[in-house]
């Protein structure tokens, strides 16, 4: 009896090992193939296979011989992945799919402190948005973009001008100059950040709306009626929140390119500031901007007719300073002397230098 007990317990612990081996193969297989709320496995096409077996780690990664520099997309080719057309004048053209053109335009509103207002201002304030947002009449997008305060160029200024100060010392234009470094070197090490507030307005422009006899007369008048436009949205909203000290300022193309700049690069933007980088590219030998074949062609012109100039105008120089000199030696002159010299006699013959 007891043997035939002991087999059955035997049995038993078996296939319970056995139960706790399948459902934990189960949970170590587990099934990640996307499914329909009836249990259906959705076709997702070749692509989702192709992505699952680039990022398996266990593969060896593929590498294509043929890949060049040229294959790389670029920020210009994400732009036009998102329908924006062209950056200009401070504006910023998307494409709409029909005849029309369409623009944006943004600017940045003034912040203030309403736990320094009383409650009266804060109603007032409150009653200038109502005012505002009830006026609109285009649509319009907020947002706010947090960025480094960065007061580098004003501490700058005020350490050059501090070396200029009437009446001051040499003592006290040396602790300034300390002061005012310690204060640079401060903020690089330690990052501040205030949220800045922007209001995008945006203008269509209908085809029969604008005329011109060329292409660029007619892209002219595009532009000017686009800027009219944004600039009339602009004024009228900007009117009615400066009375809730909220003004408006239209960002300018550069403002507009460092806004683009620090929204797309938050991390290196606080490390190297957009003027830095134009500073940088502009005093570079080689930039590091991407450019057209036809465009790096003209550089190369440019640099031979500056080149031809500078050789055109050393010949035609050194042939009039010896024809100069030629006629001095027939007068019996010295043409050896130095403008000083000649400055000096000059001088020695004027009567009213001298008194004579």
């Amino acid at each position: 009896m007891i043997p035939i007990i002991s087999a059955i317990g035997a049995l038993a612990i078996m296939v319970g090992l056995g139960i706790y081996a399948y459902i934990h193969q189960k949970h170590k297989d587990f099934d990640l193939t996307p499914r329909d709320k009836y249990g259906n496995k959705i076709d997702n096409g070749s692509d989702q296979d192709d992505d699952e077996e680039e990022d398996d780690p266990r593969l060896a990664p593929i590498n294509d011989p043929d890949s060049t520099f040229e294959d790389w997309e670029t920020f210009e080719d994400f732009l036009k992945e998102i329908g924006i057309i062209n950056i200009s004048n401070g504006m910023i053209e998307y494409e709409t799919g029909n005849a029309s053109r369409l623009f944006v335009m943004i600017a940045e509103m003034a912040q203030s402190n309403p736990t320094l207002k009383t409650e009266q201002e804060l109603l007032m304030d409150i009653s200038a948005q109502e005012v505002f947002f009830n006026s609109l009449s285009e649509p319009l997008k907020m947002s706010s973009l947090s960025q480094k305060v960065d007061m580098t160029d004003f501490l700058t200024k005020l350490r050059d001008d501090s070396q200029y100060m009437r009446g001051s010392t040499a003592e006290m234009k040396e602790y300034a100059r300390e002061i005012l470094n310690d204060t640079l070197d401060y903020q690089k090490e330690q990052d501040r950040f205030e949220n800045h507030c922007y209001l995008q307005f945006q203008a269509i422009v209908a085809p029969d709306e604008v005329y011109g006899d060329s292409p660029e007369e007619l892209e002219e008048d595009v532009e000017r009626k686009a800027l009219e436009k944004l600039f009339r949205q602009i004024d009228n909203s900007g009117s009615i929140l400066a009375s809730a000290d909220h003004a408006l300022t239209p960002l300018t193309q550069y403002g507009l390119l460092e806004m683009l700049y620090k929204t797309f690069n938050k991390e290196t933007a606080t490390k190297l500031r957009f003027e830095d980088i134009i500073k940088k590219q502009k005093f570079a030998i080689f930039t590091s901007a991407q450019q057209s074949d036809t465009l790096f062609k003209l550089v190369q012109q440019r640099i031979k007719i500056e080149s031809d100039a500078i050789a055109s105008a050393r010949k035609v120089l050194t042939e009039q300073t010896l024809k100069e000199n030629q006629d001095k030696i027939s007068k019996g002159k010295d043409y050896y002397s130095s403008p000083v010299d000649q400055v000096e006699n000059d001088l020695s013959n004027d009567p009213n230098v001298f008194g004579n």
